[in-house]
């Protein structure tokens, strides 16, 4: 994910790529936890990247990183603590696909993974609508 993306063109691609996967889901496909988590994930630091441009913070060093990502953003921002136990979550599916321990797995973690993702959707984009920064971002776009 570069810094080139515009704000709106974040929040857009994440949309787009949830609704995908919730009409796959829907369609009673079940996609392998590990797929899930890895795009849940990359849409979640694309959010959080398009709030970091909102807030003009540089998050240079930190895009392959999630949690690093929820760090920078949560600096003079504590509102953003909100979304921490969303990102944190998608790190534990993350790491027992990783360590083959997918029986610590919750049942139906593909579903969550992309459930919290869009959580995190929903936050980022209410609050950034709230503060019109992403109309004006929009705009300059």
């Amino acid at each position: 994910m570069s810094h080139e993306a515009t704000v709106a063109e974040r929040f857009e691609r994440s949309d787009d790529t949830l609704r995908d996967w919730e009409r796959r889901l829907n369609q009673a496909e079940e996609p392998d936890v590990a797929e899930t988590t890895e795009v849940a994930i990359e849409v979640v630091k694309d959010l959080i990247t398009a709030y970091l441009q909102i807030l003009g913070r540089d998050w240079e060093g930190a895009d392959d990183d999630i949690l690093a990502l929820w760090k920078v953003s949560v600096k003079k921002n504590p509102s953003l603590n909100t979304i921490r136990d969303n990102c944190r979550e998608l790190v534990y599916y993350h790491n027992c696909v990783d360590m083959d321990r997918r029986d610590a797995l919750p049942q139906n973690a593909h579903r969550q993974a992309i459930r919290t993702a869009r959580h995190v959707y929903v936050y980022l984009r209410t609050r950034a609508e709230e503060t019109g920064e992403l109309e004006k971002a929009s705009l300059t776009d």
